[in-house]
């Protein structure tokens, strides 16, 4: 089964009040710390997400922009699926500092094993997707408004997929917010 990686890195950030792929985290922003971390995975091609070109290094990755704006992390899937040849997709957000390479490789064993999506219970991303053509055509009817619920949490329980529990949840931990964010570098530096 070939898995692309997929770093979703094109939120507003509206609540953190800064970008949060530019945060910094061990003098990497978060951006290269989410790449540099999916690269290590057993992965065919790697897509940024990302609709300002910041950190556009075309060698490393392909940066897709969303071709539908403002329905969230399913815009970027949407966006990626329609370009990956991949029978599978490994998908992380930008703002999970304290996640590490065995996180993502245990979604991938258990999706490739399960021949369906798998994420962790509580947190819909990360999340090994397979690309399906019915996945293709609900992503496709979520992009033109078709569908009203534009969630992962309702892809996820479109397709089935299998919640699995995380052996640290607390790496799971999101930066969404200032505080959250200045609390998640305590436990780093």
């Amino acid at each position: 089964m070939v898995v692309d990686g997929v770093v979703l890195a094109g939120g507003l950030s509206s609540r953190m009040m800064q970008d949060k792929a530019l945060l910094y985290r061990d003098k990497r922003d978060m951006l290269t710390f989410t790449i540099e971390l999916i690269s290590t995975l057993p992965i065919n091609e790697l897509f940024v997400s990302r609709n300002d070109g910041v950190g556009d290094d075309a060698s490393a990755y392909q940066l897709v922009s969303d071709e539908v704006a403002n329905i969230g992390p399913l815009g970027g899937i949407y966006s990626v699926v329609k370009r990956s040849t991949a029978d599978a997709l490994i998908i992380t957000p930008v703002d999970l500092p304290l996640l590490l390479h065995d996180d993502l490789l245990k979604l991938v064993d258990e999706g490739r094993e399960s021949q369906t999506p798998v994420y962790y219970a509580h947190h819909y991303l990360p999340l090994f997707l397979p690309i399906t053509p019915q996945l293709r055509h609900y992503l496709e009817d979520v992009a033109f408004e078709r569908i009203p619920q534009r969630s992962v949490h309702a892809l996820c329980s479109k397709f089935n997929a299998k919640q699995i529990l995380p052996s640290d949840k607390e790496r799971l931990t999101n930066a969404n917010t200032p505080a959250q964010w200045n609390a998640v570098k305590k436990l780093i530096d």
